[in-house]
């Protein structure tokens, strides 16, 4: 249960750091030779993937927000392979006007536990399933609400 736990810990560490845009934060999900797999779109090592992944999320959207629905953990020893399904929510500005894109994919992970950092992801294959866009009038947020930011000021951090 306890290498369950920090598996997914990173799973949902790697979510808020690209969605704070956290660069620290999106790297402690991986071990530092870890490599992540996005198909077509980027293959390459954890310290080539943050600066393209966040400059990717800065450009395109205003925000995003990466949940994670179902996981599943397999450990063996000191690997393990997991699957997280990932719904990710993302809002951009378009000639039609604002838009919402939800994703659908899955993170198919292979961790190792390394002493003294424990387990992190050591290879990331990017699975999408389906996505779809949402054009319309958004909708202001509620008056008086803190909001989120895309970076070490969000309220998450205090």
């Amino acid at each position: 249960m306890h290498a369950r736990r920090e598996i997914e810990d990173a799973i949902l560490r790697y979510c808020r750091g690209v969605d704070r845009c956290d660069g620290d934060l999106v790297r402690s999900a991986y071990h530092d030779d870890g490599h992540d797999d996005h198909g077509e779109l980027f293959r390459g090592t954890v310290a080539e993937y943050v600066p393209w992944v966040l400059g990717l999320l800065r450009d395109r959207f205003t925000s995003t927000m990466h949940t994670i629905t179902n996981l599943s953990v397999d450990v063996d020893g000191d690997t393990a392979r997991s699957e997280a399904y990932c719904i990710a929510y993302h809002t951009l500005d378009t000639d039609a006007g604002p838009s919402l894109r939800v994703f659908g994919c899955r993170y198919v992970d292979k961790f190792e536990n390394r002493p003294p950092v424990g387990w992190r992801i050591a290879h990331r294959r990017v699975v999408a399933e389906w996505q779809v866009e949402h054009q319309g009038r958004m909708v202001g947020l509620p008056s008086g609400m803190l909001t989120g930011r895309r970076d070490r000021t969000d309220p998450g951090y205090a």
